[in-house]
């Protein structure tokens, strides 16, 4: 399976958002890939952050000097993923493509490979999975389901195969650095979600319900909604997103007691495996955009039930874009821009200390109304 491991070389020109109409320059960056199969043939499965901003790709397997040029044939930023087509259709071949297989469980010995800063050659490092739970990823600061493992994730492995028993259980995408031997990979079912995502023609299919919610773990606060005080489920609706999922179903003091047909803890978790628990964000990022969800509300004192359409998230403040330019508009040599995390970065490493308040307050807080869609400064 070895011979299925591939190095990614890109070559990328990003967006420069304080001067927006020009780009910040050429930058060559290296990361890693695994050979899989897909109904249109072989590919390489990588980092959508690999590959970010790209304008000239080129990927090389394991044991081989040649260099073949590459292009994105599908892109998920919000789950990191991205899957290439290589133009020479000699490229994979002899190469026997990684089957994808089922999320590990706590305590299993998986592999990491990859190629790392350091050397041009594979790196493989074992480790166990230590943790499974939602986690903000950083290329997109959404919550998805990610494992961490102990093995050595470093930069250079992004990308690469996280495998036990020949199968991909994951692909390596980012470390901690604040503690040792702390990698994150991207578990497989959100692998899985995104190649059938690329299947049905859609990038970045991860819905969300637009709600704000709050735990019910007061017994007083329960007792004050109506809820028993016994009960232990359910969680306090703070604010719908308007033209969300949930906008025009769910309201404001809504009690969220059911998911997909799974009780909802008053902490805000749900039944994931036999033992396990998880965010109750899970559940509804396993659907695809376009699909339909039932929940069960406590509403007036009695329990209601509604089956919601899942659209993508609807944000006052947009997510990191990438391969896109951005927008903007000059009159009278003042510069209006939509109001984004990528313009926020634009004050540097620890932007969220250095930024103005006034608009570091509207990123945190603040949500889409019915007269209020984007913010312009």
């Amino acid at each position: 399976m070895l011979r299925s491991g591939v190095k990614v070389i890109t070559t990328s020109d990003a967006p420069d958002y304080e001067q927006p109409w020009q780009t910040a320059g050429p930058d060559t960056s290296v990361g890693s890939g695994a050979i899989v199969m897909t109904p249109r043939g072989a590919r390489v499965l990588t980092n959508a952050h690999v590959v970010e901003n790209q304008v000239f790709i080129e990927v090389r397997r394991y044991g081989k000097s040649r260099k073949f040029e590459a292009s994105v044939e599908g892109v998920g930023h919000v789950c990191d993923l991205a899957l290439l087509k290589v133009k020479d259709s000699g490229f994979a071949k002899g190469a026997p493509p990684f089957p994808i297989g089922k999320l590990p469980s706590l305590g299993d010995r998986v592999a990491a490979l990859g190629f790392p800063i350091g050397g041009d050659r594979l790196s493989i490092t074992e480790g166990v999975v230590s943790r499974i739970e939602m986690y903000p990823y950083a290329h997109s600061q959404r919550n998805l389901l990610a494992v961490q493992i102990d093995a050595a994730i470093n930069s250079g492995n992004s990308g690469g195969p996280v495998v036990k028993n020949g199968e991909i259980v994951g692909i390596a995408f980012e470390a901690m650095d604040e503690a040792e031997n702390v990698g994150y990979m991207i578990g497989a079912p959100v692998v899985k979600h995104f190649l059938r995502d690329i299947e049905r023609g859609v990038n970045d299919g991860f819905p969300d319900l637009g709600i704000l919610i709050q735990a019910l773990e007061s017994k007083a606060h329960r007792q004050s909604l109506g809820l028993s005080p016994k009960s232990h489920s359910g969680v306090l609706i703070t604010g719908v997103v308007h033209g969300s999922s949930a906008h025009g179903i769910l309201e404001e003091g809504d009690v969220l007691l059911k998911l997909d047909k799974k009780y909802i803890a008053a902490d805000g978790s749900l039944s994931f495996r036999k033992g396990e628990r998880i965010d109750m964000a899970h559940q509804v990022a396993k659907h695809h955009v376009g699909e339909t969800i039932p929940v069960k509300v406590y509403r007036d004192g009695e329990e209601r039930s509604f089956d919601i359409p899942l659209k993508a998230p609807r944000l006052l403040v947009a997510e990191d874009a990438y391969d896109v330019k951005p927008t903007y508009y000059l009159y009278g040599g003042l510069l209006f821009v939509p109001l984004s995390r990528d313009l926020l970065k634009t004050w540097g490493p620890e932007w969220w200390q250095d930024a103005p308040s006034e608009i570091l307050s509207i990123y945190e807080n603040e949500i889409c109304t019915a007269s209020r869609s984007e913010v312009v400064v």
